[in-house]
């Protein structure tokens, strides 16, 4: 038997865990007779008396094990549960609730805090109480609201649903369950019934500030977007958060990409006007030292360290920086890593999270850890910290590839792009920076993991051809409807297949056969199907994709092509609508770029009416790409590091 009281209790608690109750409670018992106040070991002890059925040992036990380590959220709910379970509801109430005010996110305890509170509400009823059967419900209902809320937190999304509806069971007239509910719905894709959901919480209480903002969501991802604005607005008058203020201003900007009705120049001065407000501090003076050609200090901020379309074109900068000229610093906007993070990480970068920092205190991280470029990956989606960069924390600045678009920011030096995103003449009137073309192409792309391999043609197993966009649904606007509703009018026996997150919801999909009814499109020429993990597969049924306009696409476009997929796009003269033609020209395809829309018709059918060429180009396609600009990872970031370079001497000459 091992001495270390560590040891013997690593040892107890293993063969507590196997259901050797007598050998652990030997060892716990060891422990004690050493540390009669080895609270671990009383806990233990107190567990398995509960187990046994000996719930008022096990009371004792705990009880002794909270007073040692009050502030242990485990021994908290473990003594509540003995306390239930032998009779003392009150105090198991309070038991409950004092382990999920140590952690809000302690799972068990919200289960066992809504057995009790079950329990008494139980009794109230057998005892005709009606006031208190009354209170201990509305009780309940809050408790399987929190419940849901700390499962939607760790990404348990239908299960979260499944416990705000039993809030809703409980209280049927809780506005706070019903606006939680739609946000989970909408996470889920469930968008119409997300909307039903929200508008039923304004309705039971038109201040309640979160229902507004997670109505104006339900609202933008059915692309109504001129809708949601008004319900941003009235979230942040009747109570600030960082989403709401988000969504009426990043988030906002952000949507205006999405509309093709809008002018450029009405995009760019909506994002000025926003930058206004954050003008750059005047008079700044930095400490970095002003040596032109030593190693350069590289910062990237961005949320999207994680697995996400943004993380297959960070990872280049990362696994391919020249370690001798620049040294690179990560900052993690997103609130946990997951295996992507962690892969990531394994280039030994530095990396800090900013999750939980202020913009204050972002800026000066930034600052004292002596940054002499800042690359802001986000712009104005969501994570972002331009707030915290208006402060100008390093003396040059820039946004790069996650925001196709200026950010309005005055303090930002550089918007990052190349000369197919943004040809020289045609963009920089929409931009408060300056433009930093990178020679080649403005990214490098890093394939899936587990791409499965290139599938013969469909075309050929099919008899008729299928075009297909997996881009999001948002990007689908009535223009772009109706040019893919030309080119099914003029190919009678295509089909036309859309996924994506939310396909999974009725009344979207209801909107989208409606719209192409309108031009003349039957249901049964769309295949619609919603998002799956397994979304390269799909592309075995694809014979040529379509890019969306003006909003087009980027990891989308890149996925297709890898999968064997010519992209026919039509450029917009906005840069988030350009990202594909940077792409096509990277891997040598210019030719399926479209000028205008009966272009981008005429070509897609074009492609569509040779088979042997399209088998052809499926045959190589993947090969191409590898070997192209595009998947060139250490050459684009020679390239990019000598603009890099070039700026940051730019600076030094100028001051």
């Amino acid at each position: 038997m091992p001495d270390d009281l560590q040891q013997l209790f690593d040892v107890a608690a293993a063969l507590h865990a196997e259901g050797d109750f007598h050998a652990a409670s030997t060892y716990y018992q060891r422990i004690l007779e050493r540390q009669c106040d080895h609270a671990p070991a009383l806990a233990g002890l107190g567990v398995i008396a509960g187990q046994r059925g000996r719930n008022l040992d096990a009371v004792g036990m705990l009880r002794r094990a909270c007073e040692l380590t009050p502030d242990n959220p485990q021994f908290l709910y473990n003594y509540g549960e003995a306390l239930r379970q032998s009779g003392q509801l009150e105090a198991a109430d309070i038991a409950h609730a004092a382990a999920l005010q140590r952690d809000p996110m302690y799972l068990p305890a919200h289960a066992g805090l809504a057995l009790a509170l079950q329990a008494l509400q139980e009794r109230a009823v057998a005892l005709q109480l009606p006031q208190e059967a009354s209170a201990l419900q509305r009780r309940l209902a809050s408790v399987f609201n929190n419940h849901g809320n700390a499962l939607l937190g760790l990404g348990q999304v239908l299960e979260a649903i499944a416990l705000y509806r039993r809030a809703i069971d409980c209280f049927p007239e809780y506005p706070l369950a019903w606006s939680n509910l739609g946000n989970a719905l909408r996470t889920a894709g469930q968008v119409t019934e997300a909307e039903q959901a929200c508008r039923r919480a304004v309705q039971l209480d038109p201040a309640c500030s979160p229902a507004w903002n997670n109505l104006g969501n339900a609202l933008v991802e059915q692309a109504r977007f001129e809708e949601a604005p008004a319900c941003y607005e009235r979230a942040l008058q009747l109570g600030s958060s960082p989403e709401a203020e988000h969504n009426s201003g990043s988030g906002s900007l952000f949507n205006l990409l999405c509309l093709p009705e809008l002018s450029d120049a009405e995009i760019a001065a909506r994002h000025r006007e926003w930058g206004q407000a954050y003008p750059a501090p005047l008079g700044k003076v930095w400490r970095n030292s002003r040596q032109a050609e030593r190693r350069l200090r590289i910062g990237y901020l961005s949320p999207d360290f994680r697995v996400h379309a943004m993380a297959h074109f960070i990872e280049p900068l990362l696994a391919h920086a020249d370690r001798e000229a620049t040294e690179i610093v990560c900052y993690a906007q997103g609130p946990g890593m997951d295996e992507r993070t962690r892969r990531l990480m394994q280039y030994g970068h530095r990396g800090t999270w900013v999750h939980g920092l202020d913009d204050a205190a972002l800026a000066r991280l930034i600052e004292d850890d002596g940054i002499d470029i800042l690359v802001d990956c986000a712009g104005h989606t969501h994570g972002t910290r331009l707030k915290a960069l208006a402060a100008k924390p390093a003396p040059v600045m820039m946004t790069w590839l996650g925001y196709l678009g200026t950010t309005g920011l005055p303090a930002m030096d550089y918007r990052l792009t190349d000369a197919w995103v943004d040809p020289p003449g045609m963009t920089e009137d929409q931009h408060t920076e300056k433009l930093l073309r990178v020679p080649g192409g403005m990214m490098a792309y890093q394939p899936h993991d587990d791409f499965p391999e290139v599938s013969g043609l469909p075309l050929r197993r099919n008899g008729h051809v299928t075009f297909g966009s997996l881009n999001n649904i948002q990007k689908i606007n009535v223009t772009v409807v109706r040019e893919w509703a030309r080119l099914l009018q003029a190919m009678p026996d295509a089909k036309l297949l859309l996924q994506g997150k939310f396909i999974a919801d009725a009344g979207m999909t209801g909107r989208l056969r409606g719209l192409f009814e309108a031009f003349g499109i039957r249901p049964h020429r769309l295949d619609l199907r919603p998002a799956s993990g397994d979304f390269l597969r799909t592309y075995h049924e694809i014979d040529i994709a379509l890019d969306t306009f003006p909003y087009g696409g980027g990891a989308t476009t890149c996925d297709a092509l890898w999968m064997g997929v010519p992209v026919i796009a039509f450029p917009a003269r906005r840069p988030i609508g350009r990202l594909t033609a940077s792409i096509l020209h990277q891997i040598g395809h210019p030719e399926w770029l479209a000028d205008n829309a009966d272009a981008y018709v005429a070509k897609a059918l074009a492609l569509a009416a040779d088979a042997s060429a399209l088998a052809e180009i499926r045959r190589g396609l993947r090969q191409r790409m590898q070997v192209s600009p595009l998947c060139d990872q250490a050459g684009f970031m020679r390239r990019l590091e000598a603009v890099y370079r070039q700026a940051w001497q730019r600076w030094l000459w100028a001051g």
